[in-house]
């Protein structure tokens, strides 16, 4: 790591809560994370492990057990309020309520550390917001009160809100929690553009490791009460994700980094041709408990040819061959076969 790009440094942190007669409730405990300029960090755990109390403990809202947080090589903690919001940015979960306020109005609170003690707006900070709404598509949204939009753009805005900020950290827990596929991938391309063009530092929690495994630069892993910190690709590599996240139902794929759900004592099939089938096959295969598999030993094949609109699947199952022509009906079969069902 070259120490020049580091904007904020989590300095042998402890963090949890202090119970009654002293003792203390610890989450995360003795953490070392540097954080480099341009970097977008996923911040992933099960429930409960303390990502949202870490991200109170960097943002300065909640007081760590032990260690502390440096931004520009400064404790948060030391710093004027001020000037800190001129440094990190936040959106944090259990925002107050927004739902008769305009999009612009939103949006212009970023520009809060900036304002004089009457909070008034200059052109620049008038300037940076229409920049903001633009830059996040939000103009044509600009005097809608946010009880008017879909949960994707209330999103949207809330990050607008922060971009408007113009801090080198931002702080996002779960901004993609409860949205559909394309508004996740809208926000977080968003921001993975925003690092790459203006070098900001961006760490969010989520709970979607295959998103984090497209977006990320870096995964922040929970693991027990601590976290490891390294590329998606090297923490796949070196079976965290299995170690962290496998349970007896489901199961990490490092060599196609998503998770599928385990079964056992059932139908193995060898599933060859068009690849763009075979995957789709595979996905519903997998489904009804059947695995697909690649090695020698497999009860039943499973050949697919596909031309122009037509497919056909040809199951050889013992002496027995079947052609079929959609996945539905090969389903269908192998639901009722008692092959199948004797495995």
């Amino acid at each position: 790591m070259n120490s020049q790009n580091e904007v904020l440094k989590v300095n042998n942190l402890t963090i949890g809560y202090k119970g009654k007669k002293s003792l203390k409730n610890i989450l995360l405990k003795d953490l070392e994370l540097p954080v480099d300029k341009g970097d977008l960090i996923c911040l992933l755990g099960p429930n409960g492990s303390g990502k949202s109390t870490l991200l109170r403990t960097i943002a300065g809202i909640q007081r760590p057990l032990k260690g502390n947080v440096l931004i520009d090589g400064k404790d948060i903690f030391t710093l004027d309020r001020k000037l800190l919001a001129q440094k990190l940015g936040v959106v944090l979960t259990g925002n107050a309520d927004t739902a008769n306020i305009p999009v612009n109005s939103i949006v212009s609170m970023g520009r809060f550390p900036y304002n004089n003690w009457l909070g008034m707006m200059r052109q620049e900070d008038l300037k940076k917001v229409d920049e903001v709404l633009n830059i996040t598509g939000l103009e044509k949204y600009r005097n809608k009160n946010m009880s008017e939009l879909s949960d994707g753009i209330r999103q949207k805005v809330m990050i607008a809100r922060v971009l408007a900020q113009d801090t080198p950290v931002i702080l996002l827990d779960e901004p993609t929690a409860f949205l559909d596929i394309p508004a996740k991938l809208e926000i977080m391309h968003m921001l993975r553009t925003l690092v790459r063009e203006s070098e900001k530092s961006v760490i969010l929690s989520t709970h979607d490791l295959e998103m984090a495994l497209q977006s990320a630069d870096k995964i922040w892993l929970i693991t027990k009460d601590s976290i490891v910190s390294d590329t998606p690709e090297d923490l796949a590599l070196n079976g965290y994700f299995e170690r962290t996240f496998n349970t007896g139902d489901v199961e990490f794929l490092p060599g196609k980094g998503i998770f599928k759900m385990s079964y056992t004592g059932m139908l193995k099939l060898k599933v060859t041709g068009n690849e763009l089938v075979v995957f789709w096959t595979e996905k519903a295969l997998e489904r009804i408990g059947i695995t697909v598999t690649y090695e020698n030993n497999y009860d039943g094949e499973l050949i697919i040819t596909a031309n122009n609109h037509e497919k056909e699947w040809l199951l050889k199952l013992g002496n027995q061959e079947r052609m079929f022509d959609s996945i539905a009906k090969l389903l269908a079969f192998l639901s009722r076969s008692s092959i199948n069902n004797s495995q």
